[in-house]
């Protein structure tokens, strides 16, 4: 999926071309430090015609400040990770904890904690305009799809009791969904469009799942509750659910842990502000039914699903399972929707068809966004924020990491038209009809959202990307957990990735352990009696000549 640019290379020579900033003391420099997933940023690369977006950015600022700008760029693994890297470098400044970073880009649910837990420092927002004082890209660019979800999202600080809109905390970088990557030579195209699919014994050690919590959690409630997300879908189509309470409903279902679902759907506001009665009693009956028969709660399911998962599959993973897919070493990858994409362009430089599925049952729809912890320059911060959300670095990016940024406009249309081939109008060879308007909500006059597209892009790269409306509208946001529920999902997690180490390694490391204890115990209390532990001199021959060794 190779893109050719040239405008931002010729962004890159004309910005390389600034004055330099030789000789600046320590104190005459800016330092922004930015905490990001790792392989989540644009990178050089030549081949791909991308761009080093950090340099430009250290040079641009430089130019703005008239001092050396320089940023520290870190990376995590996990968003777990991430969150116990602040916990651990933070301290005490006046009545709030700092941090050591300035930008960090966790997703969605990590956003929402972070907020609850006072982490964060606002962006220069105005909530009566939905606009930023200082991010003129973003304004500009945004997708109103984003927008509007960050703006109407409320969270609320635990902290200091203060109730705000996400957009007031957090500016999304990049979105999408989580399905499968499956080989279609080897898996039943009718088979990856469900949760079951990585249960299916007739696919066993075939398989990899993200060792990630509460991605995996989303798994596993998505097979729990797969028949009954189904029906939930068949009655928003019958009319038994507006859009909007199915979709108030659907992130009950994929953030529910130990509570009955017939009762948080009945708290929904959506539900009380004039539902349809019977399409309520109708959703209750259906998994009060469900929980009744599973006689657990959702997260001990889950466990007990996940157990038997894990003898299913190859393994866990975080990032290798992009090249195992590619290699063919595995058919199915459990997947974030840019990865999925990263790997279908890995396995057709080799010559092979991978294909996307998000399951019919419905998914996760994720927000990955740049915050600024407590302590943060947060001017410097918010320039790297609006200039990322530049359409040329926003392009670049997505061509580096396979990942959608919130930006739309022309520029990012005309790149999406050109990478896979979509026409305006139909023709023989461009029969399946997109309306894209959902996102790309802010074109200029002489652009339409409905495209036409090839019947063999529906289910690769181009769907992966940017998924179809009615994808979007079966997929939940996963959402900040309270502490005791949080308590029992690590729980959890933590039998199932070592719940099943046999009894006999159990029973013997802490024996191993407390003789190694009682041997020390020995030469210390030797040794304090006068006892000397002095072994026996080495006879050694000729040293061997260096140049025979390699």
């Amino acid at each position: 999926m190779k893109k050719t640019v040239h405008f931002l290379l010729a962004l890159a020579l004309a910005l390389t071309s600034l004055g330099g900033f030789a000789s600046c003391g320590e104190n005459e420099i800016l330092y922004l430090n930015v905490y990001n997933a790792e392989e989540y940023i644009s990178e050089y690369d030549e081949e791909w015609e991308t761009v080093d977006v950090i340099g430009l950015f250290e040079e641009w600022a430089s130019e703005k400040y008239g001092k050396k700008v320089v940023v520290r760029y870190s990376t995590f693994g996990t968003l777990e990770n991430m969150y116990n890297e602040l916990q651990l470098t933070k301290r005490k400044s006046g009545n709030d904890y700092v941090y050591n970073y300035d930008l960090v880009c966790p997703s969605d649910y990590m956003i929402q904690r972070m907020i609850n837990e006072n982490m964060l420092e606002k962006f220069d927002y105005d909530v009566e305009t939905g606009r930023y004082a200082v991010l003129d890209n973003y304004n500009e660019n945004a997708s109103g799809f984003i927008t509007d979800l960050f703006a109407s999202s409320e969270e609320n600080n635990h902290v200091t009791g203060e109730t705000g809109v996400w957009a007031e905390y957090a500016v999304c970088y990049m979105w999408g969904t989580m399905g499968f990557v499956y080989n279609p030579a080897i898996i039943d195209e009718e088979d990856a469009k469900h949760w079951d699919l990585p249960w299916n014994l007739y696919y066993k050690n075939l398989g990899t799942i993200k060792d990630s919590l509460r991605d995996t959690y989303a798994l596993s409630v998505g097979y729990v509750y797969r028949n009954e997300l189904a029906v939930m879908q068949q009655y928003r189509d019958d009319g038994l659910l507006t859009q909007e309470e199915y979709k108030a409903a659907l992130i009950k279902v994929f953030n529910n842990v130990n509570t009955r679902l017939s009762e948080e759907f009945s708290a929904l506001e959506v539900f009380r502000d004039g539902a349809n009665a019977e399409g309520l009693r109708l959703l209750c009956d259906l998994f009060d039914g469900k929980q009744n028969s599973l006689g657990k709660t959702t997260v001990a399911a889950a466990s007990a699903d996940l157990k038997t998962l894990k003898k299913n599959v190859y393994g866990f993973e975080v990032d290798s399972g992009r090249a195992d897919m590619a290699a063919g070493k595995i058919a199915i990858n459990f997947a974030w929707s840019g990865d999925a994409a990263y790997t279908l362009d890995l396995a057709e430089e080799d010559g092979t068809e991978l294909c996307y599925s998000v399951p019919e049952e419905g998914s996760n729809i994720w927000f990955d966004a740049w915050v600024m912890p407590k302590g943060a320059n947060k001017e410097l911060a918010q320039d790297f924020v609006d200039f990322l959300s530049s359409p040329e670095m926003a392009i670049s990016g997505m061509d580096y990491i396979g990942y959608v940024s919130p930006i739309a406009g022309d520029e990012v249309f005309e790149r999406l038209k050109d990478t896979y081939d979509l026409t305006d109008e139909e023709d023989e060879d461009h029969t399946v009809r997109i309306d894209y308007g959902y996102f790309f909500d802010n074109l200029g006059e002489d652009y339409s959202p409905v495209v036409y597209a090839s019947e063999e892009s529906i289910g690769r790269q181009l769907t992966a990307q940017y998924p179809l409306k009615e994808t979007v509208d079966r997929c939940a946001i996963m959402t900040a957990l309270p502490k005791d529920q949080l308590k029992l999902l690590n729980d959890m997690w933590s039998d199932v990735k070592v719940g099943d180490v046999p009894v006999s390694i159990l029973i013997a490391v802490p024996v191993i352990l407390g003789l190694c204890v009682l041997v020390f115990a020995a030469i210390a209390f030797a040794r304090k009696k006068g006892y000397r532990f002095r072994p026996d001199k080495k006879r050694v021959g000729k040293l061997i000549s260096s140049e025979r060794i390699r």
